[in-house]
C-alpha cells in the first residue's frame, strides 16, 4: 500500500512563494499581501487590504494584546500592521518560505520570524492572540480521506488552543470549497500552482473545532475574493513582458495569468468560498 502523502512540506510551499519577491511586486499591493482583500467601502487595493488586515487584528483585540502569534505570516503585512498598534507587543511570525522569512526579518527586526511549521512550534508563554490568513489550504491534500483531513484541522485546532490563554481570540482565514461541481478543484491547481495542498470543506472545519474551539463569527465573503483576483489578474496582464524577464520563464507567468482568473470564476459562482472566522477556546476541563 502507498503511504498517503502528508501535507505541505517546505519544498512545496518554497514552489510556489519563493518565485521571487520581484515578481509579485509586479501584480500585488505594495506591502505584499496575498490573500483576500476587504472590500468594504473602499476601492483601491491597498486600501481593500489594509483593511482585511485591521479585520483580523481587531478581531483578536491587538491593542491590548502582549504575545501575537501569526501563523503563515507571509511577508509580514499583518504583522507590521500589528506592530503600529501594539508597539511592545511580542510578535512571532512562522513561515515554511526562505524569502519569505528573510523579508520579514528585515522590515521586522523587533520580531520573531521562524522558518517553521505549527507543528514543531512550541509557545513557552500563551499567546493573547493568533492569527491565521491562508495557510490552513496547506495542511491537507486531496488524496486524504475526509476522516483524515478532519483530524488534520483539528490537531491544529488543538495546537491553537493549547498555545492561547483562556481570554485568548483566534482569526482565521482560507479559502474552501462551495458549490463546486466535480467536488475538487481542477488537477491544473495542484501540479502547477499549489503541490500538495487542498482547500477545506467548511463542514471539516466545524467537526475539526468542535470541542477545542467554538466559532463565535463566521463570513463567506467569497465576492471580495473573486474582486481581488480579477485585480491581480488584471496587473499581472498589463506588466506580463516585464514578469516573463523577472522570472526568465513565460511557462510560469501564463500559468499564474490562468490560475488567478480560474480563481475569480470560482469565487464569482459560488464554487468557491472564502471564509473569516473567529474562535476563541472552549472552558478547559
Amino acid at each position: 500500500m502507498t503511504p498517503l502523502a502528508g501535507p505541505a512540506t517546505q519544498r512545496d510551499i518554497e514552489f510556489h512563494y519563493d518565485v521571487g519577491d520581484d515578481f509579485y511586486r509586479l501584480w500585488l499591493d505594495p506591502d505584499l499581501n496575498y490573500s483576500a482583500a476587504l472590500w468594504d467601502g473602499v476601492d483601491d487595493l491597498e486600501s481593500a487590504q489594509q483593511q482585511k488586515n485591521a479585520f483580523h487584528l481587531e478581531a483578536v483585540n491587538t491593542r491590548i494584546a502582549k504575545r501575537i502569534l501569526d501563523v503563515g505570516c507571509g511577508w509580514g503585512a499583518l504583522l507590521r500592521s500589528a506592530r503600529a498598534l501594539s508597539p511592545d507587543a511580542q510578535l512571532v511570525g512562522l513561515t515554511l518560505s526562505a524569502t519569505q522569512r528573510e523579508h520579514c526579518a528585515q522590515l521586522l527586526p523587533d520580531s520573531q520570524i521562524l522558518l517553521e511549521s505549527w507543528e514543531n512550534h512550541s509557545a513557552s508563554t500563551p499567546y493573547d492572540a493568533i492569527i491565521s490568513v491562508g495557510a490552513i489550504e496547506h495542511f491537507a491534500n486531496s488524496r486524504m480521506t475526509r476522516g483524515e483531513r478532519i483530524r488534520r484541522y483539528a490537531s491544529f485546532f488543538r495546537f491553537c488552543r493549547d498555545s492561547m490563554s483562556p481570554a485568548s481570540r483566534m482569526s482565521l482565514q482560507t479559502i474552501a470549497y462551495g458549490d463546486l461541481p466535480q467536488g475538487r478543484l481542477d488537477s491544473f491547481i495542484y501540479e502547477s500552482i499549489f503541490p500538495n495542498s487542498d482547500l477545506p470543506f467548511l463542514e471539516e472545519l466545524v467537526a475539526a473545532a468542535h470541542g477545542t474551539l467554538e466559532i463565535v463569527s463566521l463570513r463567506n465573503d467569497r465576492l471580495d475574493y473573486a474582486r481581488t483576483c480579477s485585480i491581480w489578474a488584471e496587473r499581472l496582464i498589463r506588466c506580463i513582458e516585464e514578469a516573463v524577464a523577472v522570472t526568465e520563464n513565460p511557462d510560469l507567468v501564463r500559468d499564474y495569468v490562468r490560475y488567478l482568473k480560474m480563481s475569480a470564476k470560482g469565487f464569482n459562482t459560488g464554487a468557491l468560498a472564502l471564509y473569516r472566522l473567529i474562535l476563541v477556546p472552549y472552558p478547559r476541563p
